[in-house]
Formats: C-alpha cells, sequence, structure tokens
C-alpha cells in the first residue's frame, strides 16, 4: 500500500506499462496497398500527435495551478499563523507538520510536472524528408514502402514516449491531489483551534468577571453592614449620654 502510494507520486520508480514495438523490418514488401498502409500509419502517428499536444497542454495548467496555490498559501497562511498565539504547543507542532507536508508535496508536483519539459529525454521521430531525394528515381509503391517503414519507427518511439509522459503527469496529478487534503487539513486545524481558544479565553473571561463583581457585591454588604452597626454604637451612646444627663 505505501508503495503503491510512493509510486503514484513519483517517489517510486513506476515500470513502465507495455508499449507497441512495430519491428519495421518485418514490413519486407512493397505492394499496391502500401500507400493504403502509410494512411493508415500517418492517422495513428497523427493521433500520438494529438496525445502530445495534450499532455503539454495539462501539463502547463498543472503547473500555473500549483503556482496559484503557492501565492495564495504565501498570503494566508502567515495571516493564520499570526492567530496562533494561545494554542498549545502540540498542537501548533501538528500544523507545521502539515504545512511541511504540503510545501513539500507541492514541490513533489512541479518536479513532476517539469520532467515533460526536458527536452533531451524526448527524441520523437517522424519520416524523413530525405526519403524523397534517395528514391525519386524508385518506384511509387518502393517509395511508400520506405515511408511505412519510417511510420513504422516513429509510431514506436512516440508512443513510449507518450507514455512517459502521460505517467509523470499522473504522478504530478497524485502529488497535488495529497498536497491539496493535506492544506485543506491545515487550514482547518488552525481554524478550529483559532475558534476554540477565543470560545475558552471568552469563557475564562466571564469567570474572572463573574468573580470580580462577586467580591464588590461582598465588600459593598460588608461596608453596609459596618455603617449599620456603627450608626447601632452611635446611637446608644447618645441614648446614654441622655440618660446620664
Amino acid at each position: 500500500m505505501i508503495k503503491q502510494l510512493l509510486r503514484s507520486i513519483g517517489l517510486l520508480l513506476v515500470s513502465q506499462g507495455p508499449s507497441p514495438d512495430y519491428n519495421k523490418d518485418e514490413y519486407k514488401k512493397a505492394s499496391e496497398y502500401s500507400e493504403a498502409h502509410r494512411a493508415f500509419l500517418e492517422k495513428l502517428l497523427d493521433d500520438e500527435d494529438k496525445r502530445l499536444a495534450s499532455f503539454e497542454a495539462k501539463t502547463s495548467q498543472m503547473i500555473a495551478q500549483t503556482g496559484l496555490v503557492f501565492s495564495l498559501l504565501s498570503l494566508f497562511v502567515p495571516l493564520l499563523i499570526d492567530k496562533t498565539v494561545g494554542i498549545p504547543f502540540a498542537l501548533k507542532c501538528i500544523c507545521l507538520f502539515l504545512l511541511v507536508v504540503a510545501f513539500l508535496l507541492y514541490m513533489l508536483t512541479l518536479k513532476n510536472a517539469l520532467k515533460n519539459y526536458k527536452l533531451k529525454n524526448y527524441q520523437y521521430q517522424s519520416p524523413s524528408g530525405n526519403n524523397v531525394i534517395k528514391h525519386q528515381h524508385n518506384s511509387i509503391e518502393k517509395f511508400h514502402h520506405e515511408i511505412v517503414q519510417d511510420l513504422l519507427s516513429s509510431l514506436t518511439v512516440n508512443t513510449r514516449l507518450n507514455n512517459i509522459k502521460a505517467t509523470h503527469l499522473i504522478q504530478s496529478y497524485h502529488s497535488f491531489k495529497l498536497a491539496n487534503i493535506f492544506t485543506g487539513v491545515l487550514v482547518i486545524t488552525i481554524c478550529s483551534a483559532i475558534l476554540f481558544s477565543k470560545e475558552s479565553q471568552s469563557d475564562n473571561d466571564g469567570y474572572c468577571h463573574g468573580i470580580q463583581e462577586g467580591q464588590l457585591f461582598n465588600d459593598q454588604q460588608e461596608n453596609v453592614i459596618k455603617e449599620f452597626e456603627d450608626s447601632l454604637l452611635v446611637n446608644g451612646q447618645e441614648k446614654r449620654d441622655s440618660i446620664s444627663e
């Protein structure tokens, strides 16, 4: 399970699926059908070119989306971190772990996507224009035969290279998805911690305020009782003075 996860995000090598292996040497004899064979193979090669264009467009989108998420993180995460003053230390460590993992996964997303732009690793093939010069005096069947052989070789190479690019794109997608999950958990954790810490602080403030009000009420009662006792003492002293007179 762990190995499968690591392979899906590009941390372990992935064995490439079976690619077509068209041996051009097996196509030995020129015939009247060579032109039809050529048209069919050109259609297959055109489909591979469309696959390549699709992979390049999706790779560019993945890189752009990752850059956008980086910009949003750099904007909102510092604001959230400023609110974590009252959060316990253990929870801060969890948030830091989530942030680091999300950052590494976004970097892995870029790494997997940028593999498709290493042009030296992708030497695509196509029929050469020299075939026209080389076979200009041959029959049309012989010319089509040579083009078919070149198309078979090009189709084998181009399909294999496109499959490699597809693997890199899938790995980039999986790492980007995991990074978004960790980022979402991070944001939810920080927001929840801030919310509950504020509620706890509000309860503590209310409790302290209640104690202060109760103490003030007790002080007021003691002052009233003391004033009443003082008034009683004064009245008793006045009565004793009047009797003695």
